[in-house]
């Protein structure tokens, strides 16, 4: 019976850590532009701190009140949230920060930095330069990852369409004379959309991908430009007409 406990557990533990996310599979961030705690926007500098950190360790990272990329808050699953906490006493200022997944899982949180300064803004920068400091324990490194638009693919799965009635002509020939007449042709269409949103690692651009009847093509719109990517040898690639031209770009996608 033990035997059989330990086995369970050990399968549950291996599976939820095998599950996890990591933050290295993250590369986009978002911070608040006035955290919890804050009376304004980017009060004692902090927001704007924490921005350029992480934009030093290489996130694409932006503030909530920055002008965002296009379509950079369409699909949230692919990006951290940054969250300053205060644990503040009488005497103190304690600061930490917190990193967390779309489905609010915390990945990585830094160490509890303390400050006695009276202060505030002092006390503020240092206790954020040394909980930024202990941001290193994360060894953060991007990993590459390709995510997709898990919710948008659930929504438009494959369906069958109802009986579909159409009028064509009929065409009957005799010797005599050729008969037009109109009737009914009844037949059960299948209707195939999948979509799903990637990111070309090569370029960091958003693609949205519309599958089509064969595994290895797909409709696909990237900002203003209209095409297809193909599978060409297991290499993807992005091909569109550009000044009467066909344009072909490898793509780093995994579909």
């Amino acid at each position: 019976m033990k035997k059989h406990l330990s086995i369970l557990v050990f399968a549950l533990i291996s599976s939820l850590s095998f599950s996890q996310s990591s933050l290295n599979d993250y590369e986009m961030a978002i911070i608040p532009a006035k955290f919890e705690f804050q009376k304004e926007d980017n009060q004692y500098r902090i927001n704007s701190t924490i921005k350029a950190y992480l934009k030093q360790k290489g996130f694409e990272v932006y503030l909530s009140s920055d002008a965002l990329p296009e379509g950079f808050l369409d699909y949230n699953c692919n990006k951290v949230f940054v969250n300053v906490l205060e644990e503040n006493t009488v005497f103190s200022t304690k600061i930490k920060i917190e990193f967390k997944d779309c489905k609010n899982a915390v990945l990585f949180t830094t160490d509890l930095a303390e400050s006695r300064e009276k202060d505030l803004a002092k006390a503020y920068n240092q206790t954020l330069l040394i909980t930024l400091k202990s941001f290193d324990k994360a060894k953060y490194k991007f990993s590459g990852r390709t995510y997709y638009d898990e919710e948008a693919q659930e929504k438009l799965k494959s369906h069958d369409v109802e009986n579909v009635s159409t009028q064509v002509t009929k065409v009957t020939k005799s010797e005599n004379e050729t008969k037009y007449e109109k009737v009914e042709k009844t037949e059960k269409l299948e209707e195939v959309v999948l979509f799903v949103k990637v990111v070309n690692l090569i370029n960091k651009t958003e693609m949205s991908l519309y599958k089509t009847s064969k595994p290895s093509v797909y409709l696909c719109t990237q900002n203003d430009k209209n095409g297809v990517v193909v599978s060409k040898n297991n290499i993807w690639f992005f091909e569109y007409l550009e000044n009467d031209k066909v344009v072909s770009e490898k793509l780093d996608i995994k579909l």
